[in-house]
């Protein structure tokens, strides 16, 4: 009952007032109250002229705009021009330039006759503008302006209040900071929605922002809401994405019945309103629970259906998740070759996302300092009249340029940290994964060996000589660790256990290479048999060389020793 009467508040404004019920949106603009028309206006383009093609919605709000400028009805023509730009935001492909050009256009006419709720509203959609085109300095710069102007009106005089909260909710939550992200969309929800679908974007977000803060029962909660909301205005591709993010809570707490038949119904949904990334996703979580069941078929399967859903898209964040579970499928194969190639893959694809966004953010904070530090320069020799004015706005303008930095420093070590983590947790898997693969070489060897001594029983034959000499090339393959593999064993050893052969030099200078790799090995707790499997060696050489180590660094024991090389 409670969440069916926050879904009403959530969406009076937005279902208040009866649709129109027409295509003739003008005939209806023109028989209404001066004092409505901008209200029904909205109506009419949120409800109606935002689900139509491009050519029908355009043509429509240019007839609005061309009568709004004929009865000089200034609002409503200021309306006209924002929601241009704000169908060429949302639905085009590549909707910088025209957007930008109506968003310019409308604030023109906003300053001019100091509009200042439409000029905050002009400023949040270039704010989001400038964030999907990853220009962030840019796209805080203006949500700051909105700001500026939202609090001085009141955020509960302010009528898209909820809209603004949203976006800037949404960014924190796109960037990783998901309590401020939290903070801003409990906020967001306070307030009433104007347009339906921003309703169900907030409770998507918050639902999201909660699940990736581990508190599952939050999650589930904006989840259903916002599914709730989906279906009473029958927004299919909303209800299929939310299903999928349900079903996501549900099965990361393993709850698979409630699971599955949630994440099919958002991969079909998904597929039917061409939202490929949520398509992808969901593809890749079902492929995963396949391969938590042994079902490396029908994984197979549905991650080749991931690939071909992959390709419509240009999102790299469901790629990453793709790349895992096929590492996965690889590895559970037992090719291992072909998961390290997946693993390095997702890597690699998660410090592009990473180091693009790290880059964007300080490049250009660094040049917008430098150019409003020269403006600010130019306006101090312009006039000597003005000049304690604008010594005190030079000052209003480092200092916030100083915030603006110091904003991007925290921004860039969260991002650092994130990176770091995602690389340390990357290096452990491969590092893993190694292990596991000279663990099954160990198995081939030891059946390798039987083989050997079986057949040196039977009656010597020139078929069992033949045999003998095959058995014994494989042996040869997978006994030893070559230098290649060596190096590549200890780039990712130095992943996980930073500084170890640096504090070997140090601290035993007289070590010998092979000495060096033994002791790498025993940090990883391997037994003597998988030791000597790796370094193609006897067992009885890796007790020979311990004893030697131990008298060149005057250590009493293995127990000692183990000691000591757990501690460096």
């Amino acid at each position: 009952m409670r969440t069916t009467i926050i879904l009403l508040y959530l969406l009076l404004p937005a279902i208040g007032l009866a649709s129109p019920g027409q295509t003739d949106y003008l005939a209806v603009l023109q028989k209404a109250a001066p004092k409505d028309r901008l209200t029904i206006a909205r109506k009419i383009y949120n409800d109606q002229i935002i689900h139509l093609d491009s050519a029908q919605a355009l043509a429509a709000l240019n007839r609005i705009h061309r009568w709004a400028t004929s009865i000089h009805d200034i609002p409503l023509k200021v309306f006209s021009v924002i929601a241009m730009g704000d169908f060429h935001k949302e639905y085009f492909n590549h909707p910088d330039e025209k957007a930008l050009h109506f968003f310019t256009t409308a604030l023109t006419l906003a300053l001019e006759y100091n509009m200042k709720e439409s000029e905050a509203e002009i400023y949040n959609n270039m704010g989001w503008l400038y964030y999907k085109q990853d220009k962030f300095p840019q796209a805080f710069e203006y949500m700051i302006k909105a700001n500026n102007i939202i609090q001085k009106i009141g955020y509960a005089n302010y009528p898209f209040s909820s809209r603004y909260l949203y976006d800037l909710g949404y960014m924190y939550c796109d960037f990783g900071n998901y309590e401020k992200a939290k903070f801003y969309l409990v906020q967001a929800i306070k307030y009433p929605y104007n347009n339906a679908t921003y309703a169900i974007r907030t409770l998507n977000t918050l639902g999201l922002a909660y699940r990736e803060l581990q508190q599952h029962d939050s999650a589930i909660l904006y989840f259903k809401m916002g599914l709730d909301t989906a279906n009473v205005v029958r927004n299919m591709p909303w209800i299929g994405i939310l299903s999928g993010n349900l079903g996501s809570v549900y099965y990361f707490l393993k709850q698979y019945d409630q699971a599955v038949p949630l994440l099919k119904i958002d991969y079909a949904l998904s597929m039917q309103s061409r939202e490929w990334s949520s398509a992808a996703n969901t593809i890749c979580m079902l492929a995963d629970l396949d391969l938590d069941n042994d079902k490396l078929q029908e994984a197979a399967f549905k991650l080749e259906e991931a690939r071909e859903v992959l390709n419509r898209q240009d999102d790299l964040r469901p790629f990453v998740y793709y790349a895992l579970q096929k590492a996965r499928l690889f590895k559970l194969l037992k090719r291992y070759d072909s998961a390290f190639v997946y693993l390095d893959t997702a890597r690699r694809a998660v410090n592009k996302l990473e180091y693009r966004r790290d880059a964007l953010v300080f490049s250009q904070a660094e040049q917008k300092v430098a150019v409003e530090l020269h403006l600010s320069e130019m306006k101090l020799l312009e006039s000597e009249k003005s000049k304690s004015e604008l010594v005190r706005n030079f000052i209003i303008v480092v200092i916030l340029l100083v915030l603006v930095i110091a904003t991007q420093l925290i921004f860039r070590q969260q991002l650092k940290q994130k990176k770091n983590k995602e690389l340390l947790n990357n290096a452990v898997l491969q590092l893993n994964y190694y292990i596991e693969s000279v663990r099954e070489k160990n198995q081939l060897i030891d059946q390798f060996k039987q083989e050997i001594e079986h057949l040196n029983t039977l009656p010597e034959q020139n078929m069992l000589s033949q045999e003998k000499e095959e058995i014994a090339g494989k042996l040869r393959q997978y006994s030893i660790l070559t230098e290649e593999d060596w190096t590549e064993f200890r780039s990712l050893f130095e992943k996980v256990q930073i500084g170890f052969f640096d504090k070997l030099k140090q601290q035993f200078p007289d070590l010998t290479p092979s000495e060096q790799r033994l002791l790498a090995l025993m940090k990883l707790k391997l037994s003597k048999r998988e030791m000597a499997g790796m370094l193609g060696i006897a067992p009885d050489s890796i007790k020979k060389t311990r004893q030697r180590i131990r008298k060149k660094i005057n250590v009493q024991d293995d127990a000692a020793l183990e000691d000591l090389v757990a501690a460096l």
